[in-house]
C-alpha cells in the first residue's frame, strides 16, 4: 500500500509518499512557510513524487492533517487532499494534529498536548489515568488549564508547553515544543490505521479570526 500524506495545518507545507509494505517513507518534502500553503502544496508534492519513482496512479490512500491549527492552512490541505481522493478514486483519512504532536512525544504516560492558539488560549488534548476533562480536543485558556492540571503528574508537549508551564506551581518535563509533528510522523500514524477511515472533516475548534464585512445598511431615500 502507497499513501501519500499531507500536512498543512500550522506552519509547515509537507508531503511525503509511504510504502507501508516496507514500513518506510519513499519521497517527502517539507518546506517552513508560515503562510501561503494555497500557492506552494502542489509544487510541494510534485517535488516528492521526483524524489521517487511513483506517479499519482500509484498511490492507494491519501492522509492529511484535520487540525486544529491555522485556518486556511486546515482549508487548503484538506480541499487538495479531497480534490486528489475524488479525481483518482481514492480513499482519504484525516489525522488529528493533536495526535501527531502526541505520538511524536514517543511516551506511554499520562500527557498534556498543548499547541498554542495565540490570544492566551491552548488547544489541549489529555492522555492519562486521571480525571482530567481534555481527552477531546479543547480549546481553553492557559490560566484554567493550569487550573484543572495542577497536582496531577504528566509531562507536557507541544509549541504552549513553556506558557502552560508558566502558570503551574509545579514544574512538569516538556518532551517537545513542536507546532508541527514531522509529515513522516503523520505519514505511518495514517497508515497504522489499518484500513479504517477517519473522516477528513477539518477540526478547527474555534471560529477564525477573519470575519466577513458587514456592508452598511441605508434606508429609503438615504444618499449613499
Amino acid at each position: 500500500m502507497i499513501y501519500l500524506a499531507l500536512d498543512t495545518a500550522n506552519h509547515l507545507c509537507a508531503a511525503a509518499i509511504y510504502d507501508d509494505d516496507n514500513q518506510s517513507i519513499l519521497g517527502e518534502m517539507t518546506e517552513d512557510i508560515g503562510r501561503g500553503h494555497a500557492e506552494r502544496l502542489m509544487d510541494v508534492i510534485s517535488d516528492c513524487f521526483s524524489r521517487t519513482e511513483l506517479e499519482y496512479c500509484d498511490l492507494d490512500k491519501i492522509i492529511c492533517t484535520t487540525g486544529p491549527g491555522s485556518f486556511t492552512g486546515v482549508r487548503v490541505g484538506l480541499a487538495t487532499a479531497r480534490g486528489l481522493g475524488l479525481g483518482l478514486s481514492l480513499p482519504v483519512t484525516g489525522i488529528s494534529t493533536l495526535d501527531a504532536l502526541q505520538h511524536e512525544a514517543n511516551t506511554t504516560g499520562p500527557l498534556a498536548t498543548v499547541l498554542d492558539a495565540r490570544r492566551g488560549e491552548a488547544y489541549v488534548q489529555w492522555r492519562g489515568n486521571s480525571d482530567a476533562p481534555f481527552s477531546s480536543p479543547s480549546v481553553i485558556a492557559y490560566e484554567v488549564l493550569a487550573e484543572h492540571l495542577e497536582g496531577k503528574t504528566f509531562d507536557i508537549c507541544g509549541s504552549g508547553a513553556a506558557e502552560l508551564q508558566t502558570h503551574m506551581q509545579t514544574p512538569h518535563e516538556v518532551l517537545h515544543e513542536l507546532s508541527s509533528a514531522s509529515i513522516a510522523t503523520i505519514a505511518r500514524l495514517g497508515a497504522e490505521m489499518n484500513g479504517k477511515l477517519a473522516p477528513p472533516e477539518p477540526n478547527y475548534l474555534r471560529a477564525p479570526d477573519a470575519k466577513p464585512q458587514k456592508l452598511p445598511v441605508f434606508a429609503p431615500g438615504q444618499d449613499t
